[in-house]
């Protein structure tokens, strides 16, 4: 903040950042009676924060060897303050501030959040840890207990499909005679934070800090990370390293997934097909790969889950940015930056492992091509258009892999499929978020199944074997679900990053159903015949719109266009509509758009010229402010209009997924 006066403004202006605005207005000096009048917030919710600033100070100041050390730290715990930020404060590690505090006898009381308003004792599993008492209330007489680790507060990536996970892993271990299955999880809005769900629950935050509270109250048999997502999965090596027993996969095989070096290196060992790559630590390395390789390529930082920070730079200034992002989101892991493979199918398999044989639940193909996200992507199962090869080279690759690190439960790979060639482009050593997609369309348990085999149990002891795409009877498809209406000018256009907010996934005996189904699930409501199609594409997509647009014309639909695109439409006979750029300053597209004339937008634009980039935006947002869809991948729109125009508005068939599966001795575990 350059100035008093400008932070005094920002506080007069409510933003998601208020909460830090408010601490540096402290730190600045500026009272609590001044904020208070700034911002409408009671004094005393005002002195609680100047508490905590108040602290943050003293510990800056502080060093362990001082005389009341362990007082002030024991106050900073009541405030809330973790090891980890008590160790930043004071520049030591986590592991001194833990081994100093626990030898002076400071460490969290075991409670049960009180469901019965004081009136008698409370019953439920409910459970929270406090600096602010000294007693415990929970009951830890020794069993046979597992904790599971879940996927915490609903973020984008991070939703109810590890939720299904997490407690269908409770349950299967829980059919094994544990006694007692404990769930981590700090969200109140999931299923797996119900009362019913878990023998005992813990509020809490998925840290290391807070993980080892708990295990070394409760001693637990080991500690299952690989179900929740990447949140527990980043706590492996460090919990491993604190003596803590996993189960499933080894922690060190658990790193020679997630570190992208060591597992590009795995891959090359294997001598399985990968994009060129390098592991980078300083820009000028990547910019000689990306020089001796040719734009685009991809950069991707270790440890993270959807996308966080991953690019496609299609050019040096990109590359350079990029570069610097991932280094702040990943720090402690290197950067890989690879060649990024253009118009490559993109293909996914969830699996099981027991640490030789592999069980394959699905191979699932995406609709769009490589440079979307898997959580934003369209998916079907079975894949539609790989050949008999490529299917039994992805087969072949997932089974090398998973024996090669020793896998134990559930895992996701990531493929590229082009001219032939397979390529693995990543392994995600974990419950994938398609798993309850890939197990509901196949009718194979793969959750459940994970369990058993981390606890010892043999994939061939099921009985089952991958589901045959020819054999299967029926087709499944998963389309995202967005909320960039909420978010003030968002842009819809989707990357390597994921913007999905939920994910639908829908049945049926044909394809085109199960596509149409999908995209009704996810909002995206079929345009009124009457209305407008608005189609703007780059060059390198104009002789694949001239196709979709033979069938909107043969819908009756009429159609409108910009530039070039409408140039290309009308040499091949197609009646449309041309309008000028908006760079131009002609407005009439948000106008048709705002007027409710257009009732679906194409809209596919080059990444690297910002012009069009500022024109298409445009376009998308002002199509999202009045609810009209917006698609912006040739892909999708390709196989969207194709199902329309063969299935069109006739009536679907609607079954329960108990119909489908109605004669699969497993439909109860999926």
């Amino acid at each position: 903040f350059d100035s008093i006066e400008e932070l005094k403004e920002m506080l007069k202006h409510p933003t998601d950042e208020r909460l830090f605005v408010i601490v540096e207005a402290i730190k600045k000096g500026i009272s609590i009676q001044e904020i208070n009048r700034l911002t409408g917030i009671d004094c005393w919710f005002l002195s609680k924060i100047k508490n905590i600033v108040e602290m943050e100070k003293t510990l800056r100041n502080l060093s362990l060897k001082d005389e009341n050390a362990s007082e002030i730290i024991r106050k900073a715990k009541m405030l809330g303050f973790s090891d980890k930020q008590i160790a930043t404060c004071l520049g030591c590690s986590e592991d001194e501030i833990r081994w100093f505090r626990k030898k002076a006898g400071i460490k969290p009381s075991f409670k049960i959040i009180d469901t019965m308003a004081a009136e008698w004792a409370s019953k439920t599993n409910y459970c929270y840890l406090t600096y602010g008492d000294q007693e415990d209330d929970v009951d830890f007489s020794p069993k046979r207990k597992i904790l599971i680790l879940g996927a915490g507060c609903i973020r984008i990536g991070s939703s109810v499909e590890f939720d299904y996970c997490t407690m269908n892993t409770a349950w299967s271990l829980k059919e094994e005679g544990i006694d007692e299955i404990i769930v981590l999880n700090n969200n109140p809005e999931t299923v797996s934070t119900d009362y019913d769900m878990s023998d005992k629950l813990y509020f809490e935050e998925i840290t290391l800090e807070r993980v080892l509270d708990i295990v070394e109250a409760e001693n637990p048999l080991g500690v299952v990370v690989n179900v929740g997502g990447q949140t527990p999965n980043n706590l492996a090596l460090p919990l491993k390293r604190h003596g803590v027993k996993l189960l499933g996969t080894l922690a060190e095989n658990i790193d020679r997934a997630e570190n992208r070096a060591k597992f590009s290196s795995l891959l090359d060992k294997l001598k399985i097909p990968q994009p060129k790559w390098s592991s980078v630590t300083t820009l000028d390395s990547a910019k000689k790969f990306a020089e001796n390789v040719g734009y685009p390529v991809l950069v991707r930082p270790s440890y993270v889950l959807s996308g966080a920070a991953m690019r496609v730079a299609n050019n040096e200034k990109e590359l350079q940015e990029y570069i610097e992002k991932a280094t702040r989101i990943s720090p402690e892991h290197p950067v890989v930056i690879s060649k990024f493979i253009e118009d490559a199918k993109e293909v996914e398999v969830d699996a099981v492992c027991d640490g030789e044989e592999v069980l394959i639940g699905a191979i699932i193909e995406h609709v769009e091509l490589a440079g979307t996200h898997s959580g934003d992507a369209t998916m079907v199962i079975p894949p539609q258009t790989l050949t008999q090869k490529e299917i039994e080279k992805i087969e072949d690759y997932t089974r090398r892999v998973a024996k090669e690190i020793q896998i134990v439960g559930p895992f996701n790979i990531q493929f590229l499929v082009k001219d032939g060639e397979v390529y693995i482009i990543e392994l995600n050593l974990r419950a994938s978020r398609s798993m309850p997609y890939t197990s509901k369309c196949t009718g194979i348990p793969l959750i459940y199944l994970g369990g058993k085999v981390m606890l010892g149990k043999r994939v061939k002891d099921f009985q089952l074997d991958m589901v045959n795409h020819k054999e299967l009877g029926h087709f499944g498809v998963k389309t995202p679900t967005f909320s960039f209406l909420r978010l003030k000018g968002a842009d819809p256009l989707l990357g390597v990053e994921m913007t999905s907010t939920g994910e639908v996934a829908c049945l049926d005996y044909t394809m085109e159903g199960a596509l149409l189904k999908a995209f009704l699930a996810a909002g995206l409501n079929f345009p009124d015949p009457k209305k407008f199609i608005l189609i703007t594409v780059r060059r390198k997509d104009r002789e694949t719109a001239v196709e979709v647009a033979k069938d909107i014309q043969a819908m009756g639909y009429p159609i409108l266009a910009t530039g070039g695109t409408a140039k290309t439409l009308e040499e091949h006979g197609i009646e449309v509509i041309g309008l000028g750029k908006i760079s131009d300053g002609i407005r009439s597209i948000p106008k048709m758009i705002s007027a409710g004339d257009v009732g679906l937008v194409i809209n596919v634009p080059s990444p690297t010229r910002e012009k069009t980039i500022d024109d298409s935006y445009i376009i998308r947002r002002t199509a999202v402010e009045f609810s009209i869809p917006v698609l912006t991948r040739m892909e999708t729109t390709k196989a969207f209009i194709k199902a329309l125009r063969e299935k069109g508005f006739s009536a679907f068939q609607i079954k329960s997924l108990n119909e489908y599966h109605k004669e699969n001795p497993w439909l109860k575990y999926i």
